[in-house]
């Protein structure tokens, strides 16, 4: 039976009405004023918002997976509350990632494992994020520029190693690059760092063609680096592309002379279409579409307040702005949503009590597993990893069937067939493994 066709197109058909992975998609932001923080949340589908969830830091980020909700409190707090999407407003639990470390961002390798950065410190901590749970931490000292902090910030998981962004800022010249910044790489096995320059003593991260990363967006095996170099110059900054699968650069794709000023908030598509903001000589800021692949740059999106934008998300086609407003017209402030295909408002701005600060969102759909394509045909379709194929396989395919490399929320571990699309090809690829087990 596992081979009949007509049975499992079917089945597949049944499924895909069944998933509904479109539905009921929301944004949860992290809002400020600077001198207090709350959460707000934004239906996707009706672009209502529920204003003051949960009172938090004043600076904070966030961040979602596998069904729950990471809030960072960083500096003065140094904390992370973990949240049940189905009631925000009571955390679940709290756990201190150590005083005055200033967490930056957590990358979850599993349920029960998770990296923390922390831009005070010089060690990478490690925690059970289902306990909070210290499990140890990486020592990152050997990346510190002369002031002995590498100034760790975001984070990448790919093929089971971990990229932790070292801006090496010298903080004795008021946080000035220094020489160089590097990615420091981590196996997630081990916990040990890996070496990527074998001619050096010593481990060495990847270095990178910019200096000075302030904000990083990953689309499968490749990281966008939002750079800016130094803070007072509007020219040495730029977009920097790492190819994960190689562990290298594939250096600047556009420049801080093409964007017009220094870029920040970053986000990109898997069609290597992306926005940044963008901060010219007056502090205005401008949200600017790239094509990473081209090389070139585009026209600032209309609606845009002109005052700070220190988040975008992408999804499904759509961009999220979060727009803190004008010094001049606060009222100016709020979430702005445009369509990515023709950059044009679609809704906004939309009222998020306190001026929104970090985008995450939350689906309804089951968190997509990693891309990785193993060469065993059992395992290549056991796409959840609990060694069996069976029903929890075929929802995380049902969810991705008719995506493409085009589509931003594109899973290629899903593409069994590695042809760029998950088809009808791939479908029956997993229909012959169905109800195998791995290694049986």
């Amino acid at each position: 039976m596992c081979c009949d066709t007509r049975f499992w197109g079917g089945i597949l058909i049944l499924c895909l009405i069944a998933t509904g992975v479109e539905a009921a998609d929301r944004a949860i932001l992290t809002t400020t004023d600077f001198s207090s923080g709350s959460i707000a949340v934004v239906d996707l589908e009706t672009f209502v918002a529920t204003e003051n969830v949960l009172n938090i830091h004043s600076d904070a980020g966030v961040q979602f997976y596998n069904g729950r909700v990471y809030v960072i409190n960083r500096l003065g707090q140094d904390n992370i509350l973990v949240l049940n999407p189905e009631d925000l407003s009571k955390p679940e639990r709290q756990f201190s990632v150590g005083n005055g470390t200033n967490p930056q961002a957590i990358a979850f390798v599993s349920d029960s494992k998770a990296y923390v950065t922390r831009y005070e410190s010089t060690h990478l901590l490690m925690v059970n994020p289902s306990t909070g749970d210290s499990l140890g931490s990486v020592d990152l000292s050997g990346f510190a520029d002369s002031d002995g902090i590498p100034e760790m910030s975001q984070m990448a998981i790919w093929q089971e190693q971990l990229y932790v962004l070292c801006q090496r800022l010298d903080r004795n010249n008021g946080f000035a690059p220094t020489d160089r910044s590097e990615v420091a790489v981590v196996d997630v096995n081990t916990d040990a760092l890996k070496d990527m320059n074998a001619n050096e003593a010593g481990v060495q991260g990847i270095v990178l063609a910019l200096k000075n990363p302030t904000d990083a967006f990953q689309v499968q095996g490749k990281f966008y680096l939002s750079c800016v170099g130094s803070f007072t110059e509007f020219e040495d900054g730029g977009i920097e592309v790492l190819n994960l699968a190689e562990n290298t650069s594939e250096g600047v794709v556009v420049g801080g002379t093409e964007l017009g000023g220094n870029p920040g908030a970053l986000a990109v598509g898997a069609n290597q279409k992306g926005y940044a903001v963008v901060s010219d000589a007056t502090f205005a800021n401008t949200v600017r579409p790239f094509d990473a692949s081209a090389k070139t740059v585009s026209a600032g999106l209309s609606g845009i307040s002109g005052g700070f934008v220190p988040d975008l998300g992408i999804l499904n086609g759509r961009l999220y702005v979060a727009d803190q407003g004008s010094f001049t017209d606060p009222a100016s402030a709020g979430f702005r949503v445009y369509d990515t295909q023709t950059d044009l408002l679609v809704a906004g701005p939309i009222a998020t009590g306190l001026p929104p600060s970090d985008i995450a969102f939350i689906t309804e759909t089951q968190d997509q597993p990693t891309t990785t394509i193993p060469s065993d045909p059992v395992e290549a379709a056991d796409f959840s990893g609990d060694g069996t194929v069976d029903f929890n396989d075929f929802l995380f395919f049902a969810q991705n069937f008719g995506k493409s490399s085009d589509d931003s929320d594109f899973n290629a571990r899903i593409d069994i067939t590695q042809d760029g699309k998950v088809d009808f090809a791939d479908f029956l690829a997993f229909a012959q493994q169905f109800g195998k087990q791995v290694g049986g």
